[in-house]
């Protein structure tokens, strides 16, 4: 893989310092691991009232040329962001990432809307417990949950809770955004990485995005569930690598 630039996006209540492991996976590339306002080392910053203030925050804060890797509601918000600004990015790599997270008629494939019903409400009264909740969600299925969910936990909490509106912004995001109609207007390379045992986000829901992708890849990790490149470092860099070695400039000019 040639020293390309990848930018992180972590999922709800998460932090950038998420994918430290994952990095050292693919260390010949530049790293650049975002917060989100609210979250990790910008606890203090409040989230963006407006969806598109956030999404303009995302892309100031990525190198040209970059590739944006989102996990969970962190891709679904590298997805917005790459459709906001495409000439930015050179292309998505997507970890248990959903275009809608909610099930809906019109997208079956997503989470049951009265799980974020239920997660916003226990917010309110008890944070640390709903993100504990949703954390084992998030590990459930794995060959390793118990561990995998020690290690979720710890790191979560490396910087101590969000900030509580933050949190909740991210829930009614995850309720809320749609982009499903729009995977065909993503005219750039996109590696789809999921867990099969993924409870949080359907292999289903994956099968059908890479259908709508132009130039979509999917790989799978048979034994983990939603946060594989925690249970499953190798597999998930070793992933990253192929894609972005086969999707550069200079591979796709030699094949040519």
């Amino acid at each position: 893989m040639s020293q390309a630039d990848i930018t992180t996006l972590h999922g709800w209540a998460m932090h950038g310092g998420l994918f430290e492991e994952l990095a050292s996976g693919c260390p010949e590339a530049r790293w650049h691991r975002m917060d989100l306002p609210g979250h990790g080392l910008r606890r203090g910053q409040p989230w963006p009232e407006r969806a598109e203030a956030l999404l303009d925050d995302v892309i100031e804060r990525a190198p040209p040329g970059t590739w944006l890797m989102g996990w969970s509601l962190g891709g679904l918000l590298a997805i917005q962001a790459f459709l906001r600004r495409p000439a930015v990015f050179a292309g998505l790599l997507l970890i248990a990432a959903n275009p809608r997270f909610a099930a809906s008629d019109h997208w079956p494939h997503g989470a049951d809307p009265a799980l974020l019903k239920a997660m916003a409400l226990e917010l309110a009264d008890k944070p640390e417990s709903a993100l504990v909740r949703f954390l084992a969600l998030e590990t459930r299925g794995s060959a390793n949950s118990g561990e995998a969910l020690r290690r979720l936990r710890a790191r979560a909490l490396q910087h101590g809770l969000p900030d509580k509106a933050a949190l909740v912004a991210g829930l009614k995001h995850l309720a809320e955004a749609d982009v499903t109609a729009r995977l065909g207007e993503i005219a750039a390379p996109v590696l789809l990485i999921g867990g099969q045992r993924d409870r949080m986000v359907p292999w289903a829901a994956l099968e059908a995005a890479r259908d709508r992708l132009p130039d979509g890849r999917l790989v799978g990790i048979p034994d983990a569930a939603h946060a594989p490149f925690l249970t499953d470092r190798s597999a998930v860099a070793g992933a990253m690598r192929d894609f972005i070695a086969q999707r550069s400039p200079a591979s796709r000019a030699s094949a040519a």
